[in-house]
């Protein structure tokens, strides 16, 4: 089901007991919470209770979602990763959504979209599933608008596009971003791209994904250009060889998963621009080759730390050596 279908069906009132959200974006997850609570609450105090299956037992789960207290108030259950649940408590969850307490909510919340769980299979043949999944760059674009709107801005066109491309991994990242735009801006209503570059932390990070992206591309010209421009903006090889490696991790990763991405990242978010383009760079470099650039990384941070070394120096003998 669609995260629109979803809510307003919630705004004309149609509530169910059991809802399952699929996929990992914050943003659209909480957007989702808000919306339940706003209308199952009403005028009354919000009372929701998160379950973590890591912080607690399952038996402590089970007894909190079926346990009726005989002054019970309306209650959200918010019960994160339910896959994680084994045995007679993944049963009993089972046995819950087949037959709902009508007197509370419970949201039960997947941040994993590719999971092939037997189990989540059998939840969502039972609770039709609700999209919560970080949207496509085109749809993103409208999210931008949507979250400025509630802000009582406007953005421009050029402003939505560099919001898109450096942090549309998700809307959580956008909202953040948006956030601190509107708080530096005040009162000004009409949001540029200019005001992007200026308040937000895309404005620096830009330059670094300029990099970056060359690297993938091999393009060397244009990587000696950036970097040499990142080392004159106060940057040094130090500073640089933390989001570099996370770069060429980034690479190897998508190529050990076979050119396939998943939502389950073991590194530091990178830009939405440079994700979609990692099949792209992963042809580009061999396994030797990206094994080689990661140990020059891991030889570089040894001397900056331990001799006396020169940035530019470094950063050519880098590129020379990864370009090549």
């Amino acid at each position: 089901m669609k995260l629109k279908q979803a809510i307003n069906n919630i705004n004309n009132g149609l509530l169910d007991p059991i809802y399952i959200l699929r996929g990992n974006d914050y943003y659209l997850q909480n957007l989702f919470l808000k919306k339940l609570s706003s209308t199952y609450f009403k005028n009354e105090t919000v009372n929701r209770m998160l379950l973590l299956p890591d912080d607690m037992t399952g038996k402590e789960i089970i007894d909190s979602l079926t346990n009726n207290d005989l002054f019970s108030s309306k209650k959200i259950f918010i019960l994160r990763e339910p896959q994680k649940l084994k045995g007679k408590n993944s049963a009993e969850i089972l046995n819950i959504c087949k037959n709902p307490n009508e007197e509370q909510i419970i949201v039960l919340i997947n941040d994993d979209w590719i999971s092939k769980s037997t189990f989540l299979k059998k939840i969502e043949d039972i609770v039709n599933p609700i999209d919560v999944q970080t949207p496509f760059p085109n749809a993103l674009r409208k999210w931008i608008g949507y979250i400025f709107k509630q802000e009582g801005k406007n953005i421009d066109n050029q402003g939505t596009n560099l919001l898109s491309d450096m942090a549309g991994d998700s809307l959580w990242h956008l909202d953040n971003e948006i956030q601190k735009i509107c708080l530096f801006v005040g009162n000004k209503e009409n949001i540029t791209v200019n005001d992007v570059k200026a308040f937000s932390s895309i404005g620096r990070d830009k330059y670094r994904w300029e990099f970056l992206l060359s690297l993938g591309e091999k393009n060397a010209s244009k990587a000696i250009l950036c970097g040499v421009n990142l080392l004159r903006k106060n940057e040094t090889m130090g500073s640089l060889i933390f989001p570099i490696s996370n770069f060429f991790q980034e690479i190897l990763f998508f190529k050990m998963n076979n050119g396939t991405f998943t939502d389950n990242r073991s590194y530091t978010t990178i830009s939405a621009s440079a994700i979609r383009r990692l099949p792209e760079f992963a042809d580009r470099y061999s396994y030797e080759k990206i094994y080689a650039a990661l140990k020059e990384l891991g030889n570089i941070d040894k001397r900056q730390k331990t001799s006396h070394s020169i940035n530019e120096a470094e950063l050519l003998y880098f590129i020379g050596n990864v370009l090549e």
